[in-house]
């Protein structure tokens, strides 16, 4: 070709460009997308989550106005935080733990703007990078367990996987929603796709299991239970019910020969045999988990400041366990009232929506599912500190924003004949 023939031939080319709300979104992505990766703090997902949230209030965010209970209520929760704050001001490590605790609130405020707007793509947008952050973080969790790479070690605590996180019961509910995700994406696929997801599927499954949690195996197969209701009652058609049922059994019979492959094995076996107890001695026993949250509630009684953040452990020699308890020990009496009343809201107004004919419901329903559970799970473990909880609370207020206001569009106005307007008038 001449030269001059490739100056025209490039002359019709258009630049690649992306929009100023790709970038936007893609920030979001990107900081979803790490989620898999918190060792260390501040974690790659905050310092992105910053970004995406200047980025976002810089650009404009919309305020609907059924956000306005959901933001109110985080707001008094941090305020709690920060009022019973001043019994322990004098600790730098009461400060920090404050301060991270409006931070995560603030992202889980973020995600309901975000999503109360072009909420099928973004959603989709959460849903996939979710989905590669958990199949990360389940190979991590493998490789670490198997001591498939040389620094194993760093991905194990107490011989139990965590992957790239902190603590294994952090590692393994952050799984459970593209866990979700890729199950639904089972019941709705035709064959050659069906066999590409129970790639991933498997490897976060995997990684569950090797956690070694029971909260967070009970929350999977709750929230995957849930979820499965939800879905056969949103399906249109009888055939479609029972091929998400056909499906859901198909699935559980392959994970169970999962499973029993995996927990036969000479690594796994013993560790799984004492984990697999419904009861642990740090639970029942005097000065366990169980009657340290029974004195605790009555202490909070005579507490309306609570005692101060970090002091429960001091007095009762464990760590609260119990995000409830824990609300009225770290956030005083308003903490510990905000947070059943915001619970109670998110769950009836949840149930309202999540069944409504929309293009997002069925990351709706995944989203729902997995909260609704992890607030069950709440009362035997500590949760406000938990990334993924903000996020999935303030996911599942952003779709409840934005299908309450699909219905609106979707209701015709009506319109007074000329008599009845000449009676109003």
């Amino acid at each position: 070709m001449s030269r001059t023939g490739a100056v025209h031939a490039g002359a019709g080319r258009r630049p690649l460009t992306i929009s100023a709300e790709s970038f936007r979104e893609g920030v979001v992505w990107l900081a979803v997308a790490s989620s898999f990766f918190v060792m260390f703090e501040p974690a790659a997902y905050d310092l992105i989550m910053i970004v995406a949230i200047v980025l976002f209030v810089g650009t404009g965010l919309k305020l609907p106005r059924t956000l306005l209970p959901f933001l109110l209520l985080v707001a008094l929760y941090q305020l709690g935080a920060i009022l019973t704050l001043t019994l322990v001001f004098d600790r730098a490590d009461t400060q920090k733990w404050t301060t991270v605790g409006v931070f995560l609130a603030g992202t889980g405020c973020f995600y309901s703007l975000f999503l109360a707007e072009r909420t099928e793509i973004r959603a989709k947008l959460i849903a996939n990078a979710w989905v590669i952050a958990g199949v990360a973080s389940g190979l991590l969790a493998i490789a670490g367990y198997f001591h498939l790479v040389p620094f194993s070690e760093s991905l194990l605590r107490y011989n139990r996987a965590k992957g790239a996180f902190k603590d294994p019961n952090v590692f393994a509910p952050h799984l459970i929603f593209p866990a979700l995700v890729l199950m639904q994406r089972l019941y709705s696929s035709n064959a050659r796709r069906s066999l590409a997801l129970l790639a991933p599927l498997g490897v976060i499954m995997a990684g569950v299991l090797l956690s070694f949690s029971r909260g967070s195996w009970g929350h999977l197969i709750a929230s995957a239970a849930l979820m499965t209701v939800l879905t056969v009652l949103a399906a249109p058609t009888p055939s479609a019910r029972a091929r998400i049922l056909l499906t859901c059994l198909a699935a559980t019979l392959g994970a169970a020969l999962m499973i029993a492959v995996i927990i036969h094995l000479p690594s796994v076996s013993s560790l799984f045999a004492e984990r697999a107890s419904l009861e642990q001695n740090y639970d029942t026993e005097h000065g366990g988990r169980f009657s340290n949250h029974v004195m605790g509630f009555r202490l909070a009684l005579d507490k309306p400041f609570g005692i101060g953040i970090f002091q429960f452990a001091k007095r009762f020699g464990a760590d609260v366990h119990n995000t409830y308890l824990n609300a009225f020990m770290s956030y005083g009496w308003l903490g510990g009232v905000v947070l059943p009343v915001m619970t109670i809201l998110t769950l009836v107004s949840g149930f309202r929506y999540v069944l409504a004919a929309t293009p997002w419901r069925p990351i709706f329903i995944c989203t729902f599912s997995t909260w609704v559970v992890l607030m069950v799970e709440a009362a035997v473990i500590d949760i406000d500190h938990w990334r993924h909880q903000w996020a999935l609370l303030g996911m599942t207020w952003g779709f409840i924003a934005a299908t309450a206001a699909y219905e609106r569009r979707k209701t015709p106005l009506r319109i007074p004949s000329g008599e009845a307007f000449r009676r109003a008038a």
